[in-house]
């Protein structure tokens, strides 16, 4: 991330070294992660936050650099780990992740860069990585971590709960016929556990790890969680409190996943959600049954997020994706209902 920052702000490693009065060897460590930036004192690493920001550095884009230090944290924590595992300790079990920390992770196992970097890419020069890269080894220990985390944390606590859910969700970004046959087992162990319907600590994990089973092929993951575990107004609630958390409307960190159905509906606007979920509405998106029901439970629940502008591209959006087929009977039925909705708002 700091060489995308450097890079963007158009500033070479001997540039960027004399600006700080620090070696250029040392940028050349940073930056390929031989000398962690997270060892620097509290003063040097904002001095090199101010300065950024005085270079002409987006504030949006600087920000992707703190949550690169949570990453760096969290990939170094599993790495150095070794023996029993303290899991009231784990970094998975002490807050609810965010999608920019899950993207900067995700990176170093798919190589697809986080979205936030999409008007700054990594420019390469000479055999070098266009980003953060695991050895095979590294990879191996770091799943073979996460699925020891989800196995042995607790089942009757919200911590483990959540410990649970994030580890599996982590694991998911291994594609490996062994990752995945391990994703579908715990799946099918958690949802035992869930009643149909019923929000606890485990309904969410059962939605992380549908989405999860998704990304990995499994057509019938979403719409078999939807069917049976989204039906009641908690649930409901539940997962649009935790879309909102995790596109930003909900600024504030959380603790725990008890914030789904703790947090009132008018604690955030909607909008960010409306145009993300327009933008997602697409055949080919593994989520698409999940973004079609969650536009529908947003316009029927808050229909002020539906600007008219927002409005107009999501009835395009939805007219299309009618138009073209191949999405199940209920995403059809949910997404006409929605085109209805719209109509009607347009008429007054």
């Amino acid at each position: 991330m700091l060489k995308v920052i450097r890079q963007s702000g158009n500033l070479t490693q001997e540039e960027l070294a004399e600006r700080l009065s620090v070696d250029v060897t040392t940028i050349q460590g940073w930056e390929s992660g031989r000398r962690p930036l997270m060892a620097v004192s509290a003063g040097t690493y904002l001095r090199i936050r101010h300065f950024l920001l005085r270079n002409g550095t987006s504030p949006r884009l600087l920000s992707q650099l703190d949550t690169a230090m949570e990453a760096d944290r969290f990939i170094g924590y599993v790495l150095s780990h070794e023996g029993p595992l303290d899991l009231d300790a784990h970094p998975l079990a002490s807050w609810v992740i965010t999608r920019p920390f899950t993207d900067l992770i995700g990176w170093t196992f798919t190589g697809t860069a986080p979205s936030a970097l999409a008007s700054a890419p990594v420019r390469r020069r000479g055999p070098v990585p266009p980003g953060p890269r695991l050895a095979a080894d590294e990879r191996n220990h770091v799943i073979t971590h996460l699925r020891a985390a989800a196995e042995q944390a607790a089942l009757d606590t919200t911590e483990g709960a959540l410990l649970r859910r994030q580890a599996h969700y982590v694991a998911g970004f291994d594609s490996s016929s062994e990752t995945v046959e391990w994703l579908a087992v715990m799946q099918r162990a958690e949802q035992r556990r869930l009643r149909p319907g019923e929000w606890s600590p485990s309904w969410a994990v059962v939605r992380s790890g549908a989405h999860t089973l998704a990304r990995r092929g499994d057509a019938e993951a979403l719409p078999r969680f939807i069917g049976v575990h989204i039906e009641t107004d908690q649930c409901e609630i539940a997962n649009l409190n935790y879309w909102a958390y995790w596109l930003g409307e909900l600024a504030d960190p959380q603790l725990s996943d008890a914030f789904m159905i703790e947090v009132d509906l008018d604690a955030w606007h909607g909008g960010r959600l409306v145009e993300h979920l327009t933008t997602r509405l697409d055949r080919s998106n593994p989520y698409v049954d999940v973004v079609a029901h969650t536009l529908w439970s947003l316009v029927h629940r808050k229909p002020g997020a539906v600007t008219p502008t927002r409005g107009r591209a999501l009835a395009e959006a939805v007219q299309k994706i009618l138009e073209e087929g191949g999405i199940s009977p209920q995403s059809r039925r949910e997404l006409q209902e929605v085109l209805y909705a719209l109509r009607i708002v347009h008429r007054r």
